[in-house]
């Protein structure tokens, strides 16, 4: 079930997670190797996606060409010059638009925005959207790791100091924590209520 779904409701949103994506951080090898032939080797995609050919136009940009359906598509590899990081980006072969991955369709690659995506966390009520950010937090301070981490119904007001934590550091991240907390639960309170048609 997505993330973003809604109990009784359709779905008809396209969420990111339904689709393989490639990243560019996959192709920086190919800045530097000869040019031909190559494949991805990813189990989740036809062979039309993983087979692709490396070539470099007059320009000296290399790009990659994946023929799928019998209709090239064409990816150019660019470094972004503008900060020190200097990323290595692909083109989506539909708007041309520097990307850092591409979504995987059954004819094609192309960018999030041409295709339509969205995020599951666009589709989340405040409700869910306030507890992802509580669960964050408290992974932060206490360690992804912690046992209670991600349960709702354990308030995080008397959980111990992490170690060589200064105090005052520590009170200021849990109050924020505990201020989150106090205003999830009316909140999931009501949406329970309207749900099960319960009063609580």
């Amino acid at each position: 079930m997505p993330k973003g779904f809604h109990y009784g409701r359709t779905q008809t949103r396209a969420y990111t997670g339904e689709y393989h994506r490639i990243h560019a951080c996959v192709f920086k090898n190919l800045i530097r190797v000869p040019l031909g032939t190559y494949s991805l080797r990813t189990e989740y995609l036809s062979d039309e996606h993983n087979k692709f050919v490396l070539k470099e136009n007059e320009n000296g940009i290399r790009y990659l060409t994946f023929t799928i359906n019998e209709k090239p598509h064409r990816i150019a590899l660019k470094y972004d010059n503008r900060s020190a990081s200097n990323k290595l980006y692909i083109t989506c072969p539909y708007c041309h638009k520097q990307r850092q991955s591409l979504y995987a369709i059954k004819n094609a690659y192309a960018c999030r925005q041409c295709i339509g995506l969205h995020y599951a966390c666009q589709s989340e009520r405040p409700q869910e959207r306030l507890m992802r950010r509580i669960r964050k937090l408290r992974g932060e301070l206490w360690g992804y790791d912690w046992p209670e981490v991600n349960n709702m119904f354990e308030p995080a007001s008397c959980w111990p100091k992490p170690k060589f934590m200064r105090w005052k550091t520590f009170d200021k991240k849990r109050n924020k924590i505990i201020e989150l907390e106090e205003k999830y639960w009316p909140m999931a309170t009501e949406q329970m209520e309207k749900t099960f048609n319960y009063i609580l």
